[in-house]
């Protein structure tokens, strides 16, 4: 084992380099975003196939992907990347309505704003500097919901595994999601459709793929996208409902030691996941429910003595979750809230 920071890019490619060169490697794989860059750099400098760099750069960089869907005509997004308070009050003015401003490579929903006007945008972008960035995407604030599509893609043909509700807590930070989504079908294949063109459109050739979209009044609109399964737990989400494994398949199917089915197995019902949470303090107790948990796994973090920060982005979900499959999603959803509901964590503030 090598231990590299994900975050040092020149330390990976050095680690990388440095193994291939004493046992020959078949295929670097990375399941977290902080590796994708490397992985593709490192398969493309030993001609080890897998996704290009350029397009998990792409899909990496959240500007370079909206010129291409721009200069596509895919997915209409009014978009500026911005370096101050005055070209974002500039964006917002033409804009003529609210915006969303965020990190150009970043996730977990941190440094994400919203912006409901030009009067607005010097407090936002005092933000901003206060953590430490110089240049943020601002787009068009887009309402309506927002899905995420779970695909997996062999050999450039790119198969939609599950569609996933979720849902947002305190600004952007998702509390939950559930599979199936509560889509109607002509929804779904236009979702499916949108999806393949978007993955084709980046030259997206093997694994999963987690893409985010909105459904607008005015149709679909892709937020983002990467060539990885999505996060908080959405892959055991989909190993309940659909009976499809993407975290397995992301190393066997590339590696030929299972072939991908492009029929995908029968439904086998819901699951959803919520996220505890506390009021931000140190863990001073915790109740939870010992009957009453059909279908319900509790995963609690949370023990006494630990500190509970503010929730600013998704890694400050540190109290834990729960998941529960049912006959379908409204069931796994009324199954977790339950369970939610029962479980008591109480804090107390910081000396």
């Amino acid at each position: 084992m090598i231990d590299v920071d994900l975050g040092d890019q020149p330390a990976v490619l050095a680690a990388g380099r440095g193994l291939q060169a004493r046992s020959p490697v078949v295929r670097f794989f990375s399941p977290t975003e902080l590796g994708l860059v490397a992985a593709a750099r490192l398969n493309e400098d030993f001609g080890l196939g897998g996704n290009s760099l350029r397009t998990v750069t792409l899909l990496k960089d959240k500007s370079a992907m909206r010129n291409h869907l721009a200069d596509l005509g895919l997915s209409p997004v009014r978009f500026r990347v911005v370096h101050s308070a005055r070209e974002l009050t500039a964006f917002l003015t033409e804009l003529g309505g609210p915006g969303i401003v965020k990190p150009l490579d970043f996730g977990g929903s941190a440094d994400v704003h919203r912006v409901d006007g030009p009067h607005r945008a010097a407090e936002i972008w005092s933000r901003v500097e206060a953590a430490g960035r110089e240049r943020m995407l601002v787009e068009e604030f887009l309402t309506g919901y927002e899905v995420s599509v779970e695909g997996f893609s062999t050999d450039g043909l790119h198969t939609v595994v599950a569609i996933t509700d979720k849902l947002l807590g305190t600004g952007f930070v998702e509390v939950g999601h559930s599979v199936p989504a509560s889509v109607d079908e002509h929804v779904r294949a236009a979702i499916a459709e949108l999806t393949a063109r978007l993955l084709d459109a980046v030259g997206l050739v093997e694994g999963p793929s987690h893409t985010e979209i909105m459904i607008t009044a005015d149709g679909l609109r892709i937020i983002e996208s990467h060539n990885r399964a999505g996060g908080d737990n959405i892959p055991e989400l989909v190993r309940l409902a659909c009976g499809v494994d993407l975290v397995r398949a992301a190393v066997a199917v590339p590696l030929g030691l299972e072939p991908w089915e492009k029929e995908l197995p029968a439904p086998l019902g819901g699951a959803a996941i919520r996220f505890l949470s506390a009021e931000p303090g140190v863990v001073t107790d915790i109740a939870l429910p010992t009957e009453g948990l059909e279908g319900v796994t509790l995963g609690v973090k949370a023990r006494p003595g630990m500190v509970i920060p503010p929730v600013t982005w998704s890694a400050d979900r540190v109290c834990g979750d729960v998941i529960a499959v049912g006959r379908d999603a409204v069931e796994a959803v009324a199954r977790a809230e339950a369970a939610v509901a029962r479980i008591r964590i109480r804090t107390s503030p910081v000396a």
